[in-house]
């Protein structure tokens, strides 16, 4: 039996390898018997299928199961297949298809079926599709004479049958006019399964990646990015377009007199409009803002999101329609790309994660870091007059509650955990923890509230004395290379007194010790890594805390600083304590003076206490 595999361990597969060009045609599910869930193949060169069983002749009869589902997938990619066409080199990059030119396409798609068929009653030889089907019913067939006419009429039945079946899914799951494809919670609140929420969403891109539209717009020199709502448009009315076609050469058959439309002129293609875009907005935004290297990495990778998306599409064109595709479609982006796919396309990945079921963007991440960033290179653009509204305001998902991710604070059985750790109890020092960065770094914010890479980044100069008071001065934002500093907010930028308990434990004889070597950073063996300081520190700890502390992932290193803000809530020291913290102080008088002085700051950071710490009161 052919395409049957034993595998090194003893077990059995149904293994295909496709040709060449197949493999992206194919797409759909297989029913197994031995599972309960339908096994989606399609999308990759080789068709693996586990039959489950290391015995023979069972493994005989499942490949009976397989087999025939396999070759109809197959059968069926060869007949889309040849008709895929290559985007022409010279293609116009458009920011929206006008309905008048969605709709004479949509005609023409009608035209070229009724065409089709005229052509292959007058030179009587049949169509791919017909010829391939006939081919096929032949060779299937018990002896019997098979007719053109039956295969012709099974072609375009099977064609019929396709295109409704997408139809019905559009009406069914309410596509918004297949302006978009749904969300996750759209299709599950529905009473869909997750899974076949997936399944549904896998199922409408695939319309939207259909060859006819890609046809279509080959033809008339068109280049619409995968995603953009007014391509989605297109594949439902070249859909609906299909389905009047085929039905058309259906009743032609029964002997209805059915004309072929007369060939209207291809609609002409508009320039897109220039102006600012995206791209230069951005760097208008980067030039201004000054953000960290890795922040503003992060703001171009989206902004290249978004213009993947939606197209080059000029700012003063730029509309909710558009922040909404682009929101929606990333719903689809895997959370985490391995090495060997960074920089591919974005519709690659959006592929990879659906048929691999990878972990995909959160809506909260989507809202607060994709739409965040989007927004805030519009702001600029706004506040510079370049365009007069900001597309972004009010298109973030609602969120229900459990979507909005919550750090707890570590709690004291945690922070007896802690001390009874290796790095605190029997002095442990690990390679990837730099140092003695692993033993302060914790405690450093636990008993101020201060951020890992606010630590990370400390100087030896930033630690002072002023009045007999200790404290981290991270006031200053250096570019020097090698003692960067940066600060998350405005508010960041602050004076934050050292705690009893951290002298006592030793830290300034830690700093003094520090100085006589003669280095910048207050903790030098912490390795960078793309302009973060903290980087696999925070690696480090994460595996540390996990093996030590809790294996509760709600609890980060950033479960200090919400542990510290606990403490000080308890003993109502607002506003001094967002000071403290770093917070901004939103209200009016705020604004007013010089801030806190540093006594108010140190009488707040000394009030903090845990039992597991003891300290003396001098």
């Amino acid at each position: 039996m052919i395409y049957l595999v034993k595998r090194p361990e003893g077990g059995f597969s149904y293994v295909r390898h496709l040709a060449n060009g197949l493999a992206e045609s194919i797409s759909g599910d297989l029913q197994l018997s031995w599972s309960s869930e339908r096994r989606k193949v399609g999308g990759r060169p080789v068709i693996k299928v586990a039959l489950a069983t290391s015995d023979l002749s069972i493994a005989r009869q499942r490949w009976l199961e397989v087999h025939p589902q396999v070759e109809r997938l197959i059968d069926f990619a060869k007949t889309t297949f040849p008709r895929r066409r290559a985007r022409p080199p010279g293609a116009t990059r458009l920011p929206a298809l006008p309905q008048e030119t969605i709709r004479q396409i949509a005609d023409d798609v009608y035209r070229r079926i009724l065409a089709t068929d005229d052509e292959e009653a007058l030179s009587g030889r049949p169509a791919d599709l017909t010829e391939i089907i006939y081919g096929n019913m032949a060779a299937a067939g018990d002896g019997k004479e098979i007719s053109l006419y039956a295969a012709k009429r099974e072609a375009h039945l099977r064609e019929l049958d396709h295109l409704m079946a997408h139809v019905r899914q559009i009406d069914t799951y309410d596509f918004d006019g297949a302006r978009k494809v749904p969300s996750l919670v759209s299709l599950t609140s529905k009473g869909l399964s997750v899974d076949q929420a997936r399944s549904a969403r896998n199922d409408l891109a695939a319309v939207i990646g259909e060859s006819a539209v890609e046809s279509v717009l080959a033809e008339i020199g068109v280049d619409l990015p995968h995603g953009h709502p007014d391509r989605r448009l297109l594949a439902l009315e070249v859909i609906r377009a299909g389905i009047r076609g085929h039905q058309a050469v259906l009743d032609r058959m029964k002997g209805d007199a059915v004309p072929t439309p007369v060939q209207a002129p291809l609609p002409v293609v508009v320039e897109a409009v220039p102006g600012l875009r995206l791209v230069e907005a951005y760097q208008t935004w980067k030039t201004e803002r000054k953000p960290s290297a890795r922040t503003a990495e992060a703001y171009r990778l989206y902004v290249d999101r978004f213009i993947e998306i939606n197209g080059d599409v000029p700012l003063s064109l730029i509309s909710k329609k558009h922040v909404r595709a682009y929101r929606d479609a990333l719903t689809g982006c895997p959370r985490h790309v391995p090495k060997d796919m960074a920089g591919r396309p974005f519709w690659e990945l959006h592929s990879w994660a659906a048929s691999e079921r990878q972990p995909v963007l959160s809506r909260a991440t989507i809202n607060d870091k994709a739409i965040g960033a989007i927004s805030a290179v519009l702001a600029v653009a706004v506040r510079n007059g370049e365009i007069e509204s900001n597309p972004c305001e009010g298109m973030k998902f609602a969120l229900k509650e459990g979507e909005v991710s919550t750090r707890k604070p570590y709690d004291d059985g945690d922070l007896e955990r802690l001390l009874a750790s290796p790095v605190y109890a029997d002095g442990q020092r690990y390679d990837a923890g730099g140092g003695e960065a692993q033993k302060w770094l914790p405690l450093i914010s636990l008993f101020s509230g201060a951020r890992l890479e606010e630590i990370g980044q400390l100087r030896l100069v930033d630690v002072k004395s002023e009045n007999g008071i200790d404290f981290f001065d991270m006031r200053e934002v250096d570019e020097t290379p090698g003692q960067s500093t940066s600060r998350k907010t405005k508010s960041s930028r602050r004076r934050v007194p050292i705690h009893r308990v951290l002298i006592e434990m030793g830290l300034l004889a830690y700093v003094e010790e520090q100085q006589k070597l003669n280095v910048l950073r207050l903790f030098p063996e912490l390795r960078e890594y793309e302009g973060k300081t903290t980087h696999y520190f925070s690696k480090w700890w994460g595996r540390y805390a996990r093996g030590f502390v809790t294996k509760d992932r709600d609890k980060t290193f950033h479960s200090f600083r919400h542990r510290a803000v606990d403490e000080l809530r308890k003993r109502a020291l607002y506003p001094v304590a967002q000071a403290v913290l770093g917070h901004h102080l939103g209200d009016t008088t705020s604004g007013y003076g010089s801030g806190f002085d540093l006594v108010a700051l140190n009488d707040a950071v000394q009030s903090i206490e845990y039992p597991q710490f003891k300290a003396s009161r001098a």
